[in-house]
Protein backbone atom coordinates (compact mmCIF):
# COMPACT_ATOMS: atom_id res chain seq x y z
CA UNK A 1 0.00 0.00 0.00
CA UNK A 2 1.30 3.43 -0.62
CA UNK A 3 0.91 6.29 1.86
CA UNK A 4 1.33 9.57 0.57
CA UNK A 5 3.18 12.05 3.29
CA UNK A 6 3.47 15.20 1.23
CA UNK A 7 0.19 17.00 0.45
CA UNK A 8 -0.11 20.85 -0.48
CA UNK A 9 -0.46 22.96 2.63
CA UNK A 10 -3.82 24.14 3.53
CA UNK A 11 -5.20 26.16 6.64
CA UNK A 12 -6.51 23.77 9.23
CA UNK A 13 -9.55 25.44 11.21
CA UNK A 14 -7.37 25.63 14.18
CA UNK A 15 -4.25 26.95 12.30
CA UNK A 16 -3.15 29.71 14.55
CA UNK A 17 -0.90 31.42 11.29
CA UNK A 18 -2.63 30.41 8.48
CA UNK A 19 -0.26 28.01 6.25
CA UNK A 20 -1.75 29.80 3.08
CA UNK A 21 -0.23 29.02 -0.71
CA UNK A 22 0.21 32.50 -1.45
CA UNK A 23 4.08 33.84 -1.65
CA UNK A 24 5.08 35.19 2.24
CA UNK A 25 5.02 39.07 2.18
CA UNK A 26 8.67 40.98 3.07
CA UNK A 27 8.53 42.37 6.37
CA UNK A 28 7.66 46.34 5.86
CA UNK A 29 10.07 48.44 8.14
CA UNK A 30 9.15 52.34 8.02
CA UNK A 31 12.50 54.32 8.24
CA UNK A 32 11.88 58.31 9.54
CA UNK A 33 15.16 60.42 9.58
CA UNK A 34 15.75 63.81 8.05
CA UNK A 35 19.43 62.57 7.12
CA UNK A 36 18.40 61.41 3.95
CA UNK A 37 21.89 60.30 3.05
CA UNK A 38 21.59 57.99 5.97
CA UNK A 39 17.75 56.90 5.74
CA UNK A 40 18.88 55.52 2.58
CA UNK A 41 21.88 53.77 3.36
CA UNK A 42 19.68 52.23 5.85
CA UNK A 43 16.97 51.18 3.39
CA UNK A 44 19.48 49.81 1.07
CA UNK A 45 21.20 47.26 3.48
CA UNK A 46 17.47 46.11 5.06
CA UNK A 47 16.07 45.81 1.35
CA UNK A 48 19.20 43.41 0.49
CA UNK A 49 18.52 41.56 3.73
CA UNK A 50 15.10 40.71 2.61
CA UNK A 51 12.94 43.62 4.00
CA UNK A 52 10.75 45.96 2.51
CA UNK A 53 11.59 49.27 3.56
CA UNK A 54 9.46 53.23 3.17
CA UNK A 55 11.32 56.04 3.70
CA UNK A 56 10.25 59.57 5.50
CA UNK A 57 12.18 62.19 5.92
CA UNK A 58 9.47 64.46 8.41
CA UNK A 59 6.66 63.40 10.83
CA UNK A 60 3.75 64.22 8.58
CA UNK A 61 4.96 62.20 5.88
CA UNK A 62 5.68 59.25 8.28
CA UNK A 63 2.17 59.32 9.76
CA UNK A 64 1.32 59.11 5.87
CA UNK A 65 3.73 56.49 4.80
CA UNK A 66 2.46 54.39 8.10
CA UNK A 67 -1.36 54.37 6.95
CA UNK A 68 -0.79 53.59 3.18
CA UNK A 69 1.63 51.03 3.50
CA UNK A 70 1.10 49.58 7.40
CA UNK A 71 5.06 48.11 7.94
CA UNK A 72 5.07 46.08 11.51
CA UNK A 73 8.02 47.79 12.47
CA UNK A 74 9.12 51.57 12.62
CA UNK A 75 12.57 53.07 13.19
CA UNK A 76 12.42 56.80 14.47
CA UNK A 77 15.52 59.10 14.71
CA UNK A 78 15.05 60.87 18.44
CA UNK A 79 15.60 64.33 16.19
CA UNK A 80 14.25 65.27 12.99
CA UNK A 81 14.45 67.94 11.56
CA UNK A 82 10.98 68.98 11.66
CA UNK A 83 9.24 68.21 14.81
CA UNK A 84 10.47 65.10 17.56
CA UNK A 85 10.93 61.61 17.29
CA UNK A 86 9.55 60.77 20.68
CA UNK A 87 6.24 62.65 20.16
CA UNK A 88 6.14 61.16 16.54
CA UNK A 89 6.35 57.64 18.36
CA UNK A 90 3.18 58.67 21.11
CA UNK A 91 1.50 59.97 17.65
CA UNK A 92 2.27 56.38 15.98
CA UNK A 93 0.81 54.42 18.60
CA UNK A 94 -2.10 56.54 19.33
CA UNK A 95 -2.46 55.75 14.51
CA UNK A 96 -1.39 52.13 14.92
CA UNK A 97 -1.36 50.21 18.60
CA UNK A 98 0.66 47.29 17.22
CA UNK A 99 3.06 48.96 15.38
CA UNK A 100 6.20 48.03 17.19
CA UNK A 101 8.91 51.32 17.30
CA UNK A 102 12.67 51.61 17.56
CA UNK A 103 14.54 55.02 18.45
CA UNK A 104 17.49 56.03 16.48
CA UNK A 105 20.29 58.73 17.75
CA UNK A 106 23.49 59.58 18.10
CA UNK A 107 22.62 61.42 21.23
CA UNK A 108 21.69 58.71 24.18
CA UNK A 109 20.90 59.55 26.76
CA UNK A 110 19.44 57.78 29.90
CA UNK A 111 16.64 61.04 30.15
CA UNK A 112 15.64 60.31 26.38
CA UNK A 113 15.94 56.64 26.34
CA UNK A 114 12.93 56.86 29.54
CA UNK A 115 11.45 59.34 27.89
CA UNK A 116 11.18 57.31 24.82
CA UNK A 117 10.65 53.69 26.24
CA UNK A 118 7.50 55.32 28.31
CA UNK A 119 5.95 57.15 24.53
CA UNK A 120 6.15 53.16 23.66
CA UNK A 121 8.76 52.51 21.69
CA UNK A 122 10.16 49.25 21.97
CA UNK A 123 13.72 49.44 21.73
CA UNK A 124 16.64 51.84 21.74
CA UNK A 125 19.74 51.61 19.32
CA UNK A 126 22.39 54.43 19.27
CA UNK A 127 24.07 55.62 16.62
CA UNK A 128 26.44 53.82 14.71
CA UNK A 129 25.46 50.20 15.43
CA UNK A 130 26.57 47.38 13.73
CA UNK A 131 24.14 45.80 11.02
CA UNK A 132 24.39 42.68 13.00
CA UNK A 133 23.30 44.46 16.17
CA UNK A 134 20.19 46.48 13.62
CA UNK A 135 19.37 43.31 12.17
CA UNK A 136 18.80 41.36 15.22
CA UNK A 137 16.88 43.96 16.64
CA UNK A 138 14.93 43.67 14.06
CA UNK A 139 14.11 39.88 14.54
CA UNK A 140 13.15 40.27 17.96
CA UNK A 141 11.05 43.00 16.81
CA UNK A 142 9.49 41.21 13.93
CA UNK A 143 9.31 37.85 16.31
CA UNK A 144 7.11 40.31 18.81
CA UNK A 145 4.78 41.40 16.37
CA UNK A 146 4.42 37.58 14.87
CA UNK A 147 3.54 36.70 18.93
CA UNK A 148 1.12 39.37 19.25
CA UNK A 149 -0.68 38.13 15.98
CA UNK A 150 -0.65 34.98 17.36
CA UNK A 151 -2.32 35.67 20.17
CA UNK A 152 -4.72 37.86 18.94
CA UNK A 153 -5.86 34.60 16.73
CA UNK A 154 -6.19 32.55 19.44
CA UNK A 155 -8.77 35.06 21.06
CA UNK A 156 -9.74 35.42 18.16
CA UNK A 157 -10.56 31.42 17.86
CA UNK A 158 -11.65 31.10 21.63
CA UNK A 159 -14.54 33.45 20.73
CA UNK A 160 -15.38 31.25 17.45
CA UNK A 161 -15.86 28.42 19.89
CA UNK A 162 -17.48 29.92 22.41
CA UNK A 163 -20.19 31.23 20.04
CA UNK A 164 -20.35 27.26 18.19
CA UNK A 165 -20.72 26.02 21.75
CA UNK A 166 -23.60 28.54 22.29
CA UNK A 167 -24.95 27.47 19.17
CA UNK A 168 -24.56 23.84 19.28
CA UNK A 169 -26.67 24.17 22.66
CA UNK A 170 -29.31 26.29 21.20
CA UNK A 171 -29.56 24.68 17.83
CA UNK A 172 -29.98 20.96 19.72
CA UNK A 173 -32.50 22.33 21.96
CA UNK A 174 -34.63 24.07 19.05
CA UNK A 175 -33.76 20.26 17.13
CA UNK A 176 -35.15 18.18 20.13
CA UNK A 177 -38.38 20.48 20.26
CA UNK A 178 -39.31 20.48 16.56
CA UNK A 179 -38.38 16.48 16.66
CA UNK A 180 -41.52 16.14 18.99
CA UNK A 181 -43.74 18.02 17.22
CA UNK A 182 -42.88 16.03 13.78
CA UNK A 183 -43.35 12.71 15.90
CA UNK A 184 -47.11 14.32 16.81
CA UNK A 185 -47.59 14.90 13.00
CA UNK A 186 -46.28 11.92 11.79
CA UNK A 187 -48.77 9.84 14.08
CA UNK A 188 -51.76 11.58 13.09
CA UNK A 189 -50.55 11.65 9.27
CA UNK A 190 -49.81 7.69 9.33
CA UNK A 191 -53.56 7.46 10.59
CA UNK A 192 -54.81 9.82 8.30
CA UNK A 193 -53.21 7.42 5.76
CA UNK A 194 -54.78 4.48 6.52
CA UNK A 195 -58.06 6.29 6.22
CA UNK A 196 -58.38 7.49 3.05
CA UNK A 197 -56.88 4.25 1.20
CA UNK A 198 -60.01 4.93 -0.89
CA UNK A 199 -59.92 8.20 -1.99
CA UNK A 200 -56.67 8.76 -4.27
CA UNK A 201 -56.57 12.48 -4.29
CA UNK A 202 -56.73 12.71 -0.49
CA UNK A 203 -53.95 9.76 -0.17
CA UNK A 204 -51.60 11.88 -2.57
CA UNK A 205 -52.14 14.58 -0.18
CA UNK A 206 -51.29 12.47 3.33
CA UNK A 207 -48.14 11.07 1.50
CA UNK A 208 -46.77 14.32 0.13
CA UNK A 209 -47.02 15.66 3.71
CA UNK A 210 -45.43 12.14 4.82
CA UNK A 211 -42.47 12.87 2.51
CA UNK A 212 -42.47 16.62 4.31
CA UNK A 213 -41.95 14.92 7.42
CA UNK A 214 -38.95 12.95 6.40
CA UNK A 215 -37.53 15.74 4.65
CA UNK A 216 -38.07 17.55 8.57
CA UNK A 217 -36.44 14.64 10.48
CA UNK A 218 -33.42 14.84 8.10
CA UNK A 219 -32.85 18.33 9.05
CA UNK A 220 -33.34 18.08 12.20
CA UNK A 221 -31.09 15.12 12.85
CA UNK A 222 -28.37 17.23 10.74
CA UNK A 223 -29.40 19.89 13.64
CA UNK A 224 -28.71 17.80 16.26
CA UNK A 225 -25.62 16.63 15.24
CA UNK A 226 -24.28 20.15 14.91
CA UNK A 227 -25.48 20.62 18.43
CA UNK A 228 -23.65 17.40 19.52
CA UNK A 229 -26.06 15.69 21.04
CA UNK A 230 -25.98 12.33 18.83
CA UNK A 231 -23.00 10.55 18.36
CA UNK A 232 -22.70 6.63 17.33
CA UNK A 233 -23.78 4.69 14.66
CA UNK A 234 -20.05 5.00 12.94
CA UNK A 235 -19.48 1.85 10.67
CA UNK A 236 -16.31 0.94 8.46
CA UNK A 237 -16.74 2.70 5.14
CA UNK A 238 -14.65 1.34 1.96
CA UNK A 239 -15.16 4.96 -0.12
CA UNK A 240 -14.61 3.04 -3.05
CA UNK A 241 -18.50 1.48 -2.15
CA UNK A 242 -19.87 4.05 -1.07
CA UNK A 243 -18.45 7.15 -3.55
CA UNK A 244 -19.52 5.99 -6.90
CA UNK A 245 -23.12 5.97 -6.09
CA UNK A 246 -23.31 9.05 -5.03
CA UNK A 247 -21.71 10.88 -7.72
CA UNK A 248 -24.57 9.47 -10.14
CA UNK A 249 -26.99 11.25 -7.25
CA UNK A 250 -24.99 15.01 -7.70
CA UNK A 251 -24.66 14.64 -11.53
CA UNK A 252 -29.01 13.99 -11.89
CA UNK A 253 -28.98 17.23 -9.06
CA UNK A 254 -25.84 18.99 -10.14
CA UNK A 255 -26.64 21.81 -13.53
CA UNK A 256 -25.38 20.33 -16.56
CA UNK A 257 -22.49 22.88 -17.15
CA UNK A 258 -20.76 21.20 -13.66
CA UNK A 259 -18.72 18.34 -14.92
CA UNK A 260 -18.34 15.63 -11.94
CA UNK A 261 -15.29 13.26 -11.19
CA UNK A 262 -14.44 11.19 -9.11
CA UNK A 263 -10.36 9.82 -8.30
CA UNK A 264 -9.86 7.18 -5.93
CA UNK A 265 -6.29 5.50 -5.21
CA UNK A 266 -6.23 1.78 -5.38
CA UNK A 267 -5.48 1.02 -2.13
CA UNK A 268 -7.40 3.38 -0.59
CA UNK A 269 -7.99 2.40 3.72
CA UNK A 270 -11.26 1.95 5.31
CA UNK A 271 -12.20 4.99 7.49
CA UNK A 272 -14.69 4.56 10.66
CA UNK A 273 -17.43 7.41 10.20
CA UNK A 274 -21.00 8.10 10.25
CA UNK A 275 -22.48 7.04 6.45
CA UNK A 276 -25.48 9.28 6.29
CA UNK A 277 -23.29 12.31 8.01
CA UNK A 278 -20.55 11.67 5.15
CA UNK A 279 -22.82 11.43 2.66
CA UNK A 280 -24.40 15.11 4.11
CA UNK A 281 -21.21 16.74 4.00
CA UNK A 282 -20.11 15.75 0.65
CA UNK A 283 -23.59 17.25 -0.47
CA UNK A 284 -22.86 20.78 1.38
CA UNK A 285 -19.85 21.04 -0.20
CA UNK A 286 -20.55 19.84 -4.03
CA UNK A 287 -23.45 22.44 -3.24
CA UNK A 288 -21.17 25.11 -2.10
CA UNK A 289 -19.06 24.34 -4.97
CA UNK A 290 -21.85 24.74 -7.59
CA UNK A 291 -22.61 27.88 -5.98
CA UNK A 292 -19.17 28.85 -6.76
CA UNK A 293 -19.12 28.09 -10.32
CA UNK A 294 -21.84 30.10 -11.91
CA UNK A 295 -21.16 29.91 -15.27
CA UNK A 296 -20.34 26.48 -14.74
CA UNK A 297 -16.97 24.07 -14.46
CA UNK A 298 -15.41 21.44 -13.14
CA UNK A 299 -15.82 19.85 -9.48
CA UNK A 300 -13.39 16.81 -8.97
CA UNK A 301 -13.68 14.68 -5.95
CA UNK A 302 -10.36 12.63 -5.09
CA UNK A 303 -9.11 10.31 -2.15
CA UNK A 304 -5.93 9.19 -0.79
CA UNK A 305 -3.91 7.76 1.93
CA UNK A 306 -1.58 10.32 3.59
CA UNK A 307 0.69 10.33 7.00
CA UNK A 308 0.79 13.09 8.87
CA UNK A 309 4.70 12.86 10.24
CA UNK A 310 5.06 14.91 13.83
CA UNK A 311 6.73 17.80 11.71
CA UNK A 312 4.04 18.35 9.63
CA UNK A 313 2.72 22.00 9.53
CA UNK A 314 -0.85 20.48 10.39
CA UNK A 315 0.16 18.96 13.64
CA UNK A 316 0.55 22.35 15.27
CA UNK A 317 -3.60 22.84 14.41
CA UNK A 318 -4.33 20.08 16.20
CA UNK A 319 -4.63 17.16 13.62
CA UNK A 320 -2.45 14.36 15.19
CA UNK A 321 0.47 12.52 13.51
CA UNK A 322 -0.89 9.42 12.06
CA UNK A 323 -2.66 7.80 9.18
CA UNK A 324 -5.13 9.55 7.26
CA UNK A 325 -7.42 9.16 4.16
CA UNK A 326 -7.74 12.54 2.45
CA UNK A 327 -11.17 13.18 0.82
CA UNK A 328 -10.87 16.04 -1.22
CA UNK A 329 -13.31 17.90 -2.85
CA UNK A 330 -12.04 20.64 -5.49
CA UNK A 331 -13.59 23.21 -7.53
CA UNK A 332 -12.42 25.74 -10.61
CA UNK A 333 -15.00 28.32 -9.28
CA UNK A 334 -13.88 31.92 -7.96
CA UNK A 335 -12.20 31.03 -4.75
CA UNK A 336 -11.88 32.60 -1.31
CA UNK A 337 -10.06 35.69 -0.09
CA UNK A 338 -7.51 35.48 2.82
CA UNK A 339 -9.64 36.87 5.18
CA UNK A 340 -12.95 34.92 3.95
CA UNK A 341 -11.35 31.72 4.13
CA UNK A 342 -10.02 32.66 7.76
CA UNK A 343 -13.67 32.60 8.69
CA UNK A 344 -15.36 30.20 6.55
CA UNK A 345 -15.95 27.47 9.62
CA UNK A 346 -17.86 30.38 11.60
CA UNK A 347 -21.58 29.65 11.87
CA UNK A 348 -23.86 31.91 10.48
CA UNK A 349 -21.11 33.33 8.57
CA UNK A 350 -21.96 33.52 4.77
CA UNK A 351 -21.09 35.59 1.78
CA UNK A 352 -23.87 34.71 -0.27
CA UNK A 353 -26.96 37.16 -0.22
CA UNK A 354 -29.74 37.16 2.52
CA UNK A 355 -32.05 33.71 2.13
CA UNK A 356 -29.32 31.90 -0.31
CA UNK A 357 -27.20 30.70 2.42
CA UNK A 358 -27.32 29.80 6.11
CA UNK A 359 -23.74 29.97 6.83
CA UNK A 360 -24.21 26.40 8.12
CA UNK A 361 -22.66 23.87 5.57
CA UNK A 362 -18.66 24.02 6.21
CA UNK A 363 -19.25 24.42 9.71
CA UNK A 364 -21.24 21.09 9.95
CA UNK A 365 -18.65 19.39 7.68
CA UNK A 366 -16.14 20.51 9.98
CA UNK A 367 -17.95 18.93 13.04
CA UNK A 368 -18.52 15.58 11.31
CA UNK A 369 -15.04 15.83 10.69
CA UNK A 370 -14.13 16.38 14.23
CA UNK A 371 -16.30 13.85 15.33
CA UNK A 372 -14.53 11.29 13.42
CA UNK A 373 -11.08 12.11 15.00
CA UNK A 374 -10.41 14.18 11.74
CA UNK A 375 -9.95 18.24 10.53
CA UNK A 376 -10.73 19.74 7.86
CA UNK A 377 -8.13 21.80 5.55
CA UNK A 378 -8.89 24.49 3.18
CA UNK A 379 -6.56 25.89 0.01
CA UNK A 380 -8.13 28.60 -2.33
CA UNK A 381 -6.87 31.19 -4.42
CA UNK A 382 -8.81 34.05 -5.86
CA UNK A 383 -9.75 32.83 -9.29
CA UNK A 384 -8.25 29.60 -9.20
CA UNK A 385 -10.82 28.26 -7.40
CA UNK A 386 -10.60 25.82 -3.75
CA UNK A 387 -9.65 22.37 -2.51
CA UNK A 388 -11.91 21.31 0.69
CA UNK A 389 -9.40 18.61 2.72
CA UNK A 390 -11.68 15.92 5.09
CA UNK A 391 -8.34 14.33 6.79
CA UNK A 392 -10.33 11.04 8.11
CA UNK A 393 -8.25 8.94 10.34
CA UNK A 394 -7.59 4.94 9.22
CA UNK A 395 -10.24 2.81 10.58
CA UNK A 396 -8.13 0.87 13.53
CA UNK A 397 -10.16 -2.33 12.25
CA UNK A 398 -8.67 -1.95 8.80
CA UNK A 399 -4.66 -1.79 9.97
CA UNK A 400 -3.54 -5.52 9.24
Amino acid sequence: MTDQTDLQIDFIGDDVIPHGTELAEKKRVLIVDDDEDFAASLAGLLDLEGYQAIVAHDPLSAQAALATHQPAVALVDVRLGVGNGVDLVRAFRQQSPDLVCLMVTAYASVETAVEALQAGAYDYLCKPFYSADLLATLERCFERTRLMEEKRLVAERLGQMQRIEAMAQLTGGIAHDFNNILAVLLGNLRWLQEHVQGAPQQAQMVDDALEAIKAGTELTARLLNFGRQEGGGTVLVSLHQALPDLMRVLRRTLDDKVSITLQLADDLHEVEVHPAQLETSLLNLAFNARDAMPDGGKLRFEACNFVVRPDDARVASGLLPGQYVVLSVIDTGHGMPVAVRRRALEPLFSTKPAGKGSGLGLPMVDGFVRQSGGRLGISSKLDEGTRINMYLPRAPQSRP
